[in-house]
């Protein structure tokens, strides 16, 4: 049973776009410029917005695209705007009850999570599909916030357990490494919002440097 989880949620070699926490003037068109450049899935997390921000974001993201779009707060609007992916935050995991992730996973929702420690990974539910996990490299959109992996760090990924997607710090000049450290997918934030003017440009750079890295 658990090897059958396990293949039916394999996901494919994927770049991840994750939001930034706090509103970017012209976010929506920039968002749908993502997605029509290629961008298969969007997190969109933003901690501490009101609802009604997130609605307003959600009413001007093209419709076709809500499907590609994970959720961090307010799971309410899921019905509303047909979004079966949910992410729960590290805190929300571990007070959230396992029937809640198994009756979340049979309603045909795609779960995902996030960790900092390898050594939580294999406490996480089979329920969930894969898990950001993180800094592993220094921060660009957080002042001070360093990785902390040694070097030839090799993520211990395991059978049947979520798979591991890499955050943080992550740019064209470094996939490479992360891919070498046993990552298949990878996300990334700063990169896209640090200069939104530019965020499609080096989206189209990171596509670029995620195909060759994986050669």
């Amino acid at each position: 049973m658990n090897l059958l989880k396990r293949v039916k949620k394999s996901i494919n070699r994927m770049l991840f776009v994750v939001s930034n926490p706090t509103s970017v003037p012209g976010e929506a068109e920039i968002i749908n410029a993502l997605f029509d450049e290629g961008l298969e899935v969007f997190h969109l997390r933003k901690p501490g917005i009101a609802v009604t921000e997130i609605n307003q974001l959600m009413e001007r993201i093209q419709p076709e695209y809500h499907t590609r779009i994970a959720l961090h707060q307010h799971h309410q609007l899921t019905k509303r705007y047909a979004i079966k992916r949910l992410h729960f935050t590290e805190m929300a995991r571990t007070t959230t009850d396992e029937q809640t992730f198994i009756q979340l996973e049979s309603a045909g929702y795609h779960l995902s999570t996030s960790v900092h420690k390898a050594d939580e990974y294999k406490n996480i539910s089979p329920c969930f599909a894969y898990t950001f996990f993180g800094p592993v490299f220094n921060s660009i959109s957080k002042q001070g916030y360093h990785a902390i992996l040694p070097d030839g760090f090799v993520f211990p990924v395991l059978a049947n357990h979520p798979e591991v997607i890499a955050i943080g710090g992550i740019h064209a000049g470094n996939m490479q490494k992360a891919v070498q450290m046993n990552f298949r997918s990878i996300a990334v934030l700063g990169t896209i919002w640090q200069n939104p003017d530019k965020s499609i440009e080096q989206f189209k750079a990171l596509q670029t440097a995620w195909k060759q890295a994986g050669r």
